[in-house]
């Protein structure tokens, strides 16, 4: 019950148009030396279907501008329920050139506020009139998988503070933070 909490409240976080992401820790494995060109599955775990297909295709389409070669996991694996360590092992057996690139929210609040009353009375507060603003705080983990390893080559976590009002912003955002912390951490020049 508490996963599909989080999916569902991170399904509305990613509904926002003010946000603050703050990076908490990201790195990588020193020794994972990326000698292959990798196909990287890119999975997010999301339980609204057309919420990770937009997700997944930003991140891929900003994975391929960086020379990465990805494919979204809804193409290939469309059942929210397979994306699990067991399917992920399996999909990364079958051979060294594969990666997956794995992100969920792992924690969620949710802030509600009261704001534009329509009329200033006792009433109108007790029966909540006017609009509600919500804010999400979310932290968000990311991981890199390849085969032959057990443990990610490359992570990273951040909490993304954002207000709900438009999906593509805070898309945007996230997957910009994505790519930035993988070139720091030489993710990206080691997949190609």
């Amino acid at each position: 019950m508490r996963t599909l909490f989080c999916l569902l409240t991170l399904l509305l976080l990613i509904g926002c148009s003010s946000t603050s992401l703050t990076p908490i820790n990201t790195g990588s494995d020193p020794t994972w030396l990326g000698e292959e060109q990798y196909e990287v599955l890119v999975a997010i775990r999301l339980y609204n279907p057309e919420m990770r297909v937009m997700f997944e295709n930003q991140m891929v389409d900003a994975l391929k501008k960086q020379g990465v070669n990805a494919v979204p996991s809804f193409s290939v694996l469309p059942q929210l329920s397979s994306l699990n360590a067991q399917t992920f092992a399996r999909f990364l057996d079958a051979s060294p050139k594969l990666a997956v690139l794995f992100a969920q929210a792992t924690t969620v609040n949710k802030e509600q506020t009261h704001s534009n009353q329509e009329e200033d009375s006792l009433f109108a507060n007790l029966l909540g009139g006017g609009e509600w603003d919500t804010t999400f705080i979310a932290r968000m983990e990311s991981a890199l998988y390849v085969h032959g390893q057990i443990d990610a080559v490359w992570w990273n976590r951040v909490s993304l503070e954002a207000q709900e009002k438009k999906v593509q912003d805070v898309a945007e955002r996230y997957i910009r933070n994505e790519i930035k912390a993988m070139q720091q951490g030489g993710a990206i020049e080691r997949l190609k």
